[in-house]
């Protein structure tokens, strides 16, 4: 996932795009009405596999406040307050949050009421399932007050939109018919590039580092009694809340181990090492799975055993080795180097001689998702200098960066009057153009896209003579429309 990160005051109610932070710490924003979006559109997501769910995928995670659901979060709360699992404070407070939104919910409508009855329609199943367990409230009721306050009062932000509230480091990222989302990646990744920041001397903020880092410490759950997960509590792509992310998982260990050296937290590390199990756990727990070589693979999403992700995977990976690297953690290592040998096997099934997969079973990646690949890739090489990651960053790189390589196959004769093909290959996918000539009269002036390989047009020669063909290539993968031109000649006989 590419992050775009800009913070902007937001004290208007214009909408935001998909790349921008609307740090909501300035004034209260008048309310509008709700953007015209047609019916069912707001509920789409980005399915992982590349393509889009429509609505009706959507789980009927809504609350009407309805009692059963009410109930069932008072006695959640209440259970883990009788096992001494939250304090009496922690269990009105979470009581509180609940009936607030609720008198929210009620005065909404129309789209802002779908997002925050989705929220809230998540906490209530997950309590009626008996999944809301204690160490999921912080992070369930998190979302639920954030929320109940963005939708009661705050500007319509666009989808993707990343939202930041005041007094609070944590982004929360907006997906439409869902409403404002944890997104651990997204701040993982976050807490990444504040590290840098301060390795690189350029904008160090430890504070505001150290806080972020406690503040998702504070929404990690105990996902089983082996360890600890940063979790998402919405459905994506068929997976129902909640559920976990080996990239996200790897890249929190990863920034967590970073910060304890350049902060001087051992405690980090602890809350590292709870987390690293999940590595080591089969799906829908954790992210262990049988690769597609037939090796150890990590999972982009613990709801998906055989959805196969290579840019996630080598993050995972990516994470691991600087974890074990940074601490000297056996266990880190051992997770590492039974999975990595995996990944070399398979990173070739992802080069598509002009293109990246984005997953082994779909179809290509978009223009983000190959250059986050080639990153991962880069990295790998710099880390471990083995070829299959070196030579494979540096050809997807030429896959962005090169014009397509265009040759002429033929045909050197043909006959008058009789249908023949104008034979080529082009090395990427591209707009073909032919052109036909004999005498500077055109016989034949053609366009159209392939794929890599070979290619022809049908051309039928209605007299004799020598003609000459053109052929044109502009390449459709970097963006810019690279060209390419070859030409010959073609002998036409008499039938």
């Amino acid at each position: 996932m590419i992050l775009m990160l800009a913070t902007a005051a937001f004290a208007s109610p214009a909408a935001a795009s998909a790349g921008e932070v609307l740090e909501v710490d300035g004034p209260r924003m008048e309310l509008r009405a709700d953007p015209y979006v047609p019916e069912g559109a707001d509920s789409r997501l980005p399915d992982p596999r590349g393509g889009a769910r429509a609505a009706a995928a959507a789980p009927r995670a809504s609350s009407s406040a309805a009692p059963r659901g009410a109930r069932a979060l008072s006695r959640a709360i209440a259970r883990a307050r009788r096992a001494r699992q939250i304090s009496g404070s922690a269990a009105r407070r979470y009581a509180r949050t609940a009936s607030a939104a609720r008198r929210t919910l009620r005065r909404l409508r129309g789209s802002r009421r779908r997002q925050l009855s989705y929220v809230l329609g998540v906490a209530e199943r997950l309590a009626l399932k008996g999944r809301l367990t204690s160490s999921r409230m912080p992070a369930v009721f998190l979302l639920v007050s954030r929320n109940a306050s963005f939708w009661g009062s705050r500007g319509f932000p666009g989808s993707g939109a990343k939202v930041r509230f005041r007094g609070s480091e944590i982004l929360f990222q907006y997906y439409p018919g869902r409403g404002l989302q944890l997104q651990p990646l997204v701040n993982w990744k976050r807490a990444n590039l504040m590290h840098g920041a301060c390795t690189s001397g350029r904008g160090c903020r430890r504070d505001r580092l150290s806080r972020l880092i406690a503040e998702l410490n504070r929404t990690a759950s105990r996902r089983s009694p082996r360890f600890i997960a940063w979790e998402y509590y919405f459905l994506f792509g068929g997976g129902g809340p909640p559920w976990m992310s080996g990239m996200a998982q790897a890249t929190a260990v990863q920034a967590l181990a970073r910060a304890s050296k350049l902060l001087n937290r051992p405690d980090y590390l602890a809350v590292a090492r709870r987390a690293l199990p999940a590595f080591s756990a089969p799906p829908p727990g954790g992210v262990k799975a049988r690769g597609f070589r037939g090796g150890r693979h990590y999972l982009q999403y613990s709801f998906d055993r055989r959805l196969f992700i290579m840019n996630a995977f080598l993050q995972s990976l990516i994470g691991l080795y600087d974890y074990a690297k940074i601490t000297g953690d056996a266990q880190a290592r051992g997770l590492f180097e039974v999975a990595e040998p995996e990944a070399q096997r398979e990173v070739p099934a992802f080069d598509l001689g002009d293109w990246s997969k984005y997953h082994f079973h779909g179809g290509e990646s978009t223009g983000e998702y190959h250059e986050l690949l080639r990153e991962f890739l880069a990295s790998m090489c710099s880390r471990l200098r083995r070829p299959v990651y070196c030579d494979t960053a540096r050809r997807f790189r030429s896959y962005q960066t090169d014009p397509a390589v265009l040759d002429l196959k033929g045909p050197a004769t043909a006959t008058q009057n009789q249908g023949t093909s104008v034979r080529f290959f082009v090395s990427k996918r591209s707009a073909v153009q032919v052109v036909v000539t004999r005498d500077g009269a055109v016989g034949l002036d053609k366009t159209a896209i392939f794929r890599r390989g070979e290619g022809s047009f049908a051309w039928t020669p209605k007299t004799t003579g020598s003609y000459s063909i053109r052929l044109s290539a502009k390449e459709l993968r970097t963006g810019r429309g690279l060209r390419t031109r070859v030409g010959g000649s073609v002998e036409v006989g008499a039938g």
